[in-house]
């Protein structure tokens, strides 16, 4: 519970800074000249002032959000959308009304087309965004607390969770939003995970004295340990892979950086049983692990040759480190 009290505490003291302008402001004339959207729809006030803006492009189609910049460099108002389609020479604009105004919106991250959908990305801080899913007449269909989204099966979108930019350890975690039902799902990490269970156990050797946790303000917890989750594969139709790095991260002094005491990189794929998700597990060698860069260029060459078996059931142990989400509430 302490943790947990710890953890909101910390997402109030993100959301007073929530709408400082996070990036540089252009006026909004530069940002529909760089993105060639017509300015007939826009008054000469609108055009001069400034804003911080995300666009992106899907054949002819042209997608801009932009929040206005107003005093002290702080954004006020709601989000301001712009479509603009190439063929027919057709703007339209909406004004986005945010579900939950104390976490959404920060400065736009960006725009990015997901299946039918397009996804408005909003800075909340160095480690955590608000997602704006909207449908195909633009109207918002719910909010994701994330980032690093994709479609894995028809209407259903799987991302990686925020995290607290500030918390001692940074375990990433991946749900899974439904939007034909509403209904949210942990994919990862799974109860009963070999793997994860394994590495906890060596990690508990690496320890560091009792009074240099308390010291350095380390949870010195086995189960609890920095991991990075990247998309290697996935076919929308329920079948997607990913890879995971672990990391158990320990300072002795303040002024040091934390020791990797521990790693290990290991690759997961999910399948869409028809009733419920499955997963397996393969632990990778140190030669396809050594870097990000390394790993990406392998993708295509990683096999996978285990088989989707073991039942899908969240490990809640450490969600307190991304308590960004209010279905965790409910």
């Amino acid at each position: 519970m302490k943790k947990r009290n710890e953890a909101m505490r910390m997402v109030g003291f993100i959301a007073v800074f929530l709408f400082a302008l996070a990036s540089s402001a252009e006026t909004l004339r530069q940002v529909l000249k760089t993105n060639g959207i017509p300015e007939s729809r826009f008054s000469s006030s609108e055009l001069d002032g400034e804003v911080s803006a995300a666009a992106d492009v899907k054949g002819t189609r042209v997608l801009l959000v932009y929040l206005r910049v107003e005093k002290d460099n702080i954004l006020t108002r709601d989000p301001q959308l712009v479509q603009f389609d190439r063929d027919s020479g057709a703007v339209a604009r909406l004004e986005l009304k945010p579900e939950d105004t104390d976490l959404c919106c920060g400065s736009p991250n960006g725009v990015e087309f997901v299946g039918d959908f397009s996804i408005l990305s909003f800075h909340i801080n160095p480690s955590a965004a608000a997602m704006l899913v909207l449908g195909k007449d633009l109207q918002l269909l719910t909010t994701l607390y994330g980032f690093d989204v994709r479609e894995v099966a028809p209407g259903q979108l799987v991302f990686v969770e925020n995290m607290i930019h500030f918390a001692p350890v940074h375990p990433e975690r991946l749900q899974l939003a439904d939007l034909r039902s509403g209904k949210r799902m942990e994919l990862y990490p799974p109860v009963g995970d070999a793997l994860r269970a394994e590495f906890a156990r060596e990690h508990a050797k690496h320890m560091p004295p009792h009074a240099t946790c308390m010291k350095m303000n380390d949870p010195c917890s086995p189960d609890l340990y920095d991991e990075d989750i990247e998309f290697v594969d996935n076919d929308r139709g329920g079948n997607f892979v990913f890879r995971v790095r672990r990391e158990a991260l320990h300072a002795t002094e303040g002024d040091h950086e934390p020791d990797s005491v521990l790693s290990e990189t290991a690759l997961y794929r999910y399948a869409w049983r028809g009733s419920e998700w499955k997963y397996c597990e393969e632990e990778l060698p140190q030669d396809q692990t050594s870097s990000r860069e390394q790993g990406l260029q392998c993708n295509a060459s990683l096999k996978v040759e285990c088989v989707p078996a073991l039942p899908v059931s969240p490990e809640m142990s450490n969600a307190d480190f991304s308590p960004f989400d209010g279905h965790r509430r409910n």
